[in-house]
């Protein structure tokens, strides 16, 4: 087996069914979404702490970051290590969507990275990118804003990352209680069953004094 089909068989990995698929140790994986019957546009929905904003600044509360990874077919764990290298170096919060194909990784950022912020950004993704595991890939970046079915990138990103960036509700929020993710369980009617049925009934109304509405003065 020569060195690019032994690289091929570590980085490809298999969806489970049923239960999300844990890719790392610190990102939480919210959606995986399957492919189209063409057995493209597979991509998964992430989330992991952010300490900062997409300029650099510490941010006042706890906030969490979601981001979309497109895949190029099937799961690549090289992705993965380059989202946990910019983890480690602080460079993931302008991050809205990423896709690997071919050895070019297309990052889509969000529009509020100033211009001063993004030539450091380039400069910190070219340099982790550089540093794949046994390969070196080139970066293009492109504003979340200006995603569209013509911009300069490969077929897939073109065809289902504008979509992708439309229907999901990427980038950083304040984390707060109504994330806690077993909500549900703990809902009246899971702990204390449904509310007999005379509670369920409408309230009186304070104002009917009892008159008959058919009696004519």
């Amino acid at each position: 087996m020569d060195l690019a089909s032994s690289i091929s068989a570590v980085i490809i990995v298999a969806l489970p069914k049923g239960a999300p698929m844990i890719y790392s140790r610190v990102l939480y994986t919210e959606h995986d979404y399957p492919h189209d019957e063409y057995g493209e546009g597979s991509y998964t929905i992430f989330s992991t702490q952010q300490v900062r904003d997409v300029n650099h600044k510490l941010l006042n509360a706890l906030c969490m970051q979601k981001f979309a990874v497109l895949w190029g077919g099937i799961p690549d764990t090289q992705v993965i290590y380059l989202i946990e290298q910019a983890i480690i170096k602080g460079i993931l919060a302008p991050v809205k969507l990423l896709h690997a194909s071919e050895g070019t990784l297309v990052i889509a950022y969000d529009a509020k990275l100033n211009e001063r912020q993004y030539k450091k950004f380039v400069t910190a993704w070219e340099d982790i990118a550089s540093c794949v595991i046994y390969e070196s890939w080139t970066v293009i970046f492109i504003v979340d804003i200006f995603v569209d079915k013509t911009c300069e990138s490969g077929r897939v990103f073109r065809k289902y990352a504008p979509g992708i960036l439309d229907t999901n509700d990427l980038g950083i929020t304040e984390y707060t209680t109504d994330m806690f993710l077993f909500w549900d369980e703990w809902d009246p009617v899971n702990i204390f069953g449904p509310a007999p049925q005379e509670e369920l009934q409408a309230p009186d109304d304070p104002y009917d004094f009892g008159f008959n509405d058919d009696v004519k003065f």
